[in-house]
């Protein structure tokens, strides 16, 4: 595959991105600096000064390089850990909008004048983001609510931006090194699904109700309701939340109220929308989860509702939200009276969904994690992986053994999964295992949810909540798997098998009888070995031919001076190139 012309400007532009500030190590080990004439110099390097100065040059080029940096940010084993830290915080400094780009918008959208549709609109925003922005308003009634209205243009700005991105990773994948060892194509299709997920806010207030509904078990959680009359694609209205980041409570609160069942409740609740549900909020930033104290006026849980609700015949109902909303009452447990501080958590534009066999993968290597057995997690994480053909298997389990016996042995408050498991992908790089874009996915959901229980409770730990409920999670995921439906569909493959199975040996024994019955071994590192033996078989025969050049050009000396001059002379040429090709080709790579 070969780049297109047109994107040879920009890809030198993408190059000088990447040197100018610090990240030219990046350039180098992708392989990108090798495709262009690129000789910005770095500097000094990397350093926390040209981590933000690169985050505001990504704000400047746009939505599309925003959302590049942010899924940037979930990749430790391609940028510094200072640039994943720096890179996290584009989810709020980005310049707002007009209010009369978000009147137009809400009204076209809406089809009814903004004082028609509201009580109050506040002018001011209360948070901006790469696609949108949200506002405060009051609606008809007095209910309180947040508007989040999408940029005027917002899909043309980023089409033209996407198509590049997808050409170059797919000429990266073809062409360099750092392709072969990192699944481009994947880093890219996340970036494309996470962009229009955000830009259908109907996807996003989808993910909202059926996690409501999801995490209705869970009385200390709360997800606010979707208003689904005011909802479009370009419009998303839900009931407001009000209440302090967790990264801003006081001393005082925490000496009032223990905040521990919070932290164990969100990650019970994380392992269960992962494990059983296999659809997980991606995006579990501080910035999206909110204290909520009892003298503070908030909607209500489903359970809280359920508690007060006298009807006798359950309301009828006529839409997908509706009936998911309906089921979240009816999931949901009694209300404890005892509850005093809830978790509210927002902004579900960015989910993620795992297969079945990820999902049971993942089980495997946390209770692996949990339980100090490096190597299983070691062999779970090949089976997810693609071994590369420099790949040491030997090598590589014991590196991850090593890793997780040192993280077992931390005290309680200092074990970190999401960090273990960003510690595990850049040993896997390094190693030549590449892994799934999804699962580098689920360390930044884990490494950012760390962040979240220990603003919560500094002594909280997440491998011990791993610990106790992964055992639970993983009896409930088989209960469901022997449902009656499974258990149908288990006897019908059955039958199918038993059926086509006569037919298949009878294949196999003709075969057999006919000597055309053939099988395939498969050798790691088979292709490098041959590799080997190659290099090894073309160098003997360089050495017999240079030697039969010297003893030639001996014996002509005493007849033909020249001719023996100008086969030594010959001889000296392929030896020296010989042993500078040897130099050259046999170091260890560099990774």
């Amino acid at each position: 595959m070969i780049l297109a012309p047109k994107y040879i400007p920009r890809l030198a532009a993408t190059v000088g991105l990447f040197t100018k500030y610090g990240l030219g190590d990046f350039a180098e080990r992708t392989g990108l600096r090798a495709l262009v004439d690129d000789e910005a110099a770095d500097g000094n390097g990397s350093s926390p000064e040209k981590a933000i100065q690169f985050r505001l040059r990504l704000v400047e080029l746009g939505p599309a390089y925003i959302k590049l940096g942010q899924v940037l940010s979930t990749r430790p084993d391609l940028i510094p850990e200072t640039y994943v830290r720096e890179l996290e915080k584009l989810q709020d400094e980005v310049p707002p909008i007009s209010f009369e780009e978000v009147v137009t918008v809400v009204e076209s959208e809406l089809g009814a004048r903004i004082s028609k549709l509201f009580d109050t609109f506040e002018p001011e925003p209360l948070g901006t983001a790469s696609l949108g922005q949200v506002h405060a308003a009051v609606l008809r009634g007095g209910r309180e609510v947040v508007v989040k209205v999408q940029r005027p243009n917002i899909r043309e700005l980023l089409a033209d931006d996407l198509e590049f991105f997808r050409e170059l990773a797919s000429f990266m994948t073809k062409h360099t090194e750092m392709g072969a060892r990192v699944d481009m194509l994947g880093v890219i299709q996340q970036l494309e699904r996470a962009l229009l997920d955000e830009l259908d806010y109907r996807i996003e207030a989808r993910n909202a109700a059926t996690f409501r509904r999801a995490l209705a078990e869970f009385a200390r959680l709360l997800v606010p309701k979707v208003i689904e009359g005011y909802t479009t694609e370009r419009v998303l209205t839900t009931e407001r939340v009000k209440g302090l980041k967790v990264d801003e409570v006081s001393p005082l609160i925490r000496m009032e109220h223990d905040f521990e069942p919070l932290a164990e409740e969100l990650t019970r609740a994380y392992l269960k929308t992962i494990i059983l549900d296999g659809h997980f909020h991606a995006d579990p930033h501080p910035g999206n989860f909110f204290v909520v104290l009892p003298e503070m006026a908030n909607p209500m849980t489903p359970a809280e509702l359920k508690a007060i609700d006298r009807r006798v015949a359950p309301r009828p109902v006529f839409t997908a939200i509706q009936r998911i909303e309906q089921q979240a009452q009816k999931d949901a447990p009694v209300a404890d009276p005892n509850i005093d501080i809830k978790l509210a958590i927002i902004d579900f534009g960015m989910t993620a969904r795992l297969s079945t066999k990820m999902r049971d993968q993942i089980v495997h290597l946390l209770m692996a994690l949990a339980d100090n057995r490096g190597d299983d997690a070691a062999m779970t994480l090949i089976e997810i992986g693609d071994p590369l053909a420099d790949f040491d298997r030997a090598a590589y389990t014991r590196e991850i053994a090593g890793l997780i016996a040192r993280n077992f042995d931390l005290a309680i408050g200092e074990i970190e999964a999401g960090r273990v498991l960003y510690e595990v992908i850049n040993i896997s790089y390094r190693q030549g295992l590449r892994l799934p874009a999804e699962l580098t996915l689920f360390a930044k959901a884990l490494f950012n949810l760390d962040g979240v229980t220990g603003a919560l409770d500094p002594l909280f730990s997440p491998m011990q909540a791993i610990r106790d409920y992964a055992n639970q999670l993983a009896a409930e995921r088989a209960k469901k798997d022997f449902s009656p439906r499974r258990l149908l569909q288990m006897v019908t493959e059955g039958t199918d098998f038993l059926a086509n199975l006569p037919h298949r040996l009878e294949v196999i024994t003709q075969r057999l009888a006919t000597g055309d019955f053939e099988t395939r071994v498969e050798v790691p590192q088979m292709a490098a070995l041959l590799n080997g033996l190659q290099k090894v078989a073309n160098r003997v025969f360089s050495g017999l031919v240079l030697a039969g050049v010297v003893v030639a050009s001996a014996l002509l000396m005493p007849h033909l001076r020249w001719l023996g001059t100008i086969g030594f002379i010959l001889a000296g040429v392929i030896g020296l190139y010989m042993v500078v090709n040897i130099l050259l080709t046999d170091r260890p790579k560099r990774l």
